[in-house]
């Protein structure tokens, strides 16, 4: 439907200038005043559909259609109300020219999520520059009234050609690493506009305006709505699907070298500038190295800082997943990285390693008893009492599952090891909390212990030996220790 109002469009220009030839300037301004006003209320409309972020390129679409626009109302301006027949008239060629500011700050602007106020300042800083870059060369060659030669009109010409052929490369450009649904839609719309305008505007120049046609009113006139009537079919359809999925290599490559875009442009026109107002020129070529120099520090600075963030992040989580987030103390994980680390340790001196695997007596029946808040609580208690009575600070005490705790002790003997566990199973004893489900009526640990050369057998058989311990340590009653050596 869209489609057909915009044949209907350009049909209507068409039949206007044929059926009134008399008029046929007048109706042609207004068709040409049409079009790009279609196209910024349309782009407008899709960008405060899309969401904020989304948007801005949208609405640089809009302020760059609207430029061009008023380039018209200030072409119609000389033509029907100062009757200058001029072909490059200073100010509807300074907008004509303008258009593209806003257009090449949708392009090469980043759009990075969490980027700062002060970087997207920049951007808007070396397009403001750009602007005023433009102002001064154009009104270096032309006046108000227009180009005083044929050679200062076809210079114009060819000055809006190689802004156009410039704001269609880095359109492509970033339509080729468009990975997202929005920034394919958006760069699509940019890049068919960019085509079709940069095509039509050559040879409406060149040919009619230049040639032999230099009044608005040819039939040719119509030929100037397909760019800005494309753009309003590209922005008013919308779609979920994107068609192609870039390589991550050049979408990354593309995106952090985008905002480098507006930077080669002012740099280029300073130095075509350079040779008309050396102080201008250089003035510009300042603003764009300083410019993209301070925007390129300010984003590694972000980026920096986002990463050490990331860091951060990594490393809590790297914590929680090592951490038991009941005692707060290691856990399986942790006590198994530390167990294999220690055993299997190359290159150094064997070290004895010694494991005591810890059980809470009759923890379930605790728990059915008080509750599992109460056992929680109970859990929690025994874990902070065992961490203070561990010993050396080397060592790991960790939760092994469930009421089962385990200590790991680097280069102590058996002996050492027991008598560590027998100080943990009085410390435990000695808080005195009521079990009364319990022979002893408080709760109560037993510890298995064992002990052996790091390296020399598999580590399995390390903590199976420990377990059997235990297990003595259990059957023969609870609240004692036992141990098993190789």
């Amino acid at each position: 439907m869209t489609l057909l109002l915009a044949c209907v469009f350009v049909l209507a220009h068409v039949s206007a200038i044929f059926f009134l030839p008399a008029r046929a300037m007048q109706v042609s301004y207004v068709f040409l005043l049409a079009a790009p006003l279609l196209a910024t209320v349309t782009a407008v409309r899709r960008g405060l559909r899309e969401g904020w972020r989304a948007s801005r390129g949208w609405l640089l679409m809009a302020l760059g259609m609207l430029s061009w626009a008023l380039g018209m109302a200030a072409s119609l301006r000389q033509d029907l109300f100062l009757d200058n027949p001029n072909a490059a008239p200073g100010d509807s060629t300074l907008l004509f020219v303008l258009y593209g500011v806003p257009i090449l700050l949708a392009i090469s602007a980043s759009y990075v999520e969490g980027e700062s106020i002060l970087v997207r300042a920049i951007d808007v800083l070396l397009a403001l520059a750009l602007g005023y870059l433009f102002y001064e060369h154009v009104f270096s060659v032309v006046t108000l009234h227009g180009a005083n030669t044929r050679a200062q009109a076809e210079y114009m010409a060819a000055m809006l050609d190689a802004e156009n052929v410039f704001v269609l490369v880095a359109a492509a450009i970033r339509f080729s690493a468009s990975d997202r649904r929005h920034e394919f839609q958006f760069y699509r719309a940019v890049l068919t506009f960019a085509a079709l305008y940069t095509a039509v505007s050559a040879y409406y120049n060149h040919f009619v305006a230049l040639g032999d046609h230099p009044d608005f009113g040819s039939l040719r006139d119509p030929l100037l709505d397909v760019p800005f009537l494309a753009f309003a079919l590209a922005a008013w359809s919308e779609s979920q699907r994107i068609a192609r999925r870039p390589s991550p290599h050049l979408v990354r490559l593309v995106r952090s070298g985008s905002p480098l875009l507006m930077a080669l442009g002012l740099l280029a026109l300073s130095l075509v500038v350079l040779q008309e107002h050396f102080y201008v020129g250089t003035g510009g070529i300042v603003v764009a190295v300083l410019g993209y120099g301070v925007r390129t520090t300010f984003t590694q600075a972000e980026h920096i800082r986002n990463e050490e963030g990331l860091r951060r992040q990594s490393d809590e989580l790297a914590t929680m997943a090592h951490t038991d987030s009941l005692t707060g103390l290691p856990n399986r994980r942790a006590l198994d990285e530390v167990l294999e680390h220690a055993w299997y340790r190359p290159g150094m001196i064997r070290d004895r390693i010694t494991l005591l695997m810890i059980d809470v007596d009759y923890f379930k029946q605790f728990n059915d008893t008080y509750g599992h808040p109460a056992g929680d609580a109970c859990l929690k208690r025994v874990a902070t009492e065992l961490q203070l009575a561990a010993g050396r600070p080397g060592d790991l005490l960790g939760r092994y599952g469930g009421e089962e705790f385990a200590l790991v002790l680097s280069g102590a003997s058996l002996q050492a090891g027991m008598t560590v566990a027998e100080r943990l199973r009085q410390t435990v004893e000695s808080l005195a909390i009521a079990h009364p489900d319990s022979p002893h009526q408080v709760v109560t640990i037993s510890i298995g212990v064992s002990s052996a050369m790091a390296g020399l057998r598999p580590l399995d058989l390390l903590v199976a030996q420990a377990d059997s311990a235990l297990y003595s340590a259990k059957r023969d009653g609870r609240n004692r220790v036992a141990a098993v050596d190789d």
